[in-house]
């Protein structure tokens, strides 16, 4: 119930939410190993912007265990 009281001063609609995405995948410029997300207050909202992705994104551990994990579920090396 809190959760969707907040959700719409927290959160973007999904057509918004999935502009970031676009942008990434469209722009001229946009270079491999770039991150794009919000641009708005705690990148939570707004104008995709070029942004540092979460550490937790570094971890080659946590990318090979994903991956492996990809390979697993969807019968493909």
């Amino acid at each position: 119930m809190i959760g969707r009281m907040l959700n719409p001063f927290l959160a973007q609609k999904p057509e918004v939410g999935a502009l970031p995405t676009l942008y990434d995948a469209t722009a001229s410029g946009v270079k491999g190993g770039d991150y794009y997300g919000p641009g708005g207050f705690m990148e939570m909202r707004g104008a995709p912007k070029k942004v540092q992705s979460h550490e937790r994104s570094y971890d080659q551990a946590v990318a090979s265990r994903l991956w492996q994990v990809s390979e697993e579920m969807t019968g493909t090396r």
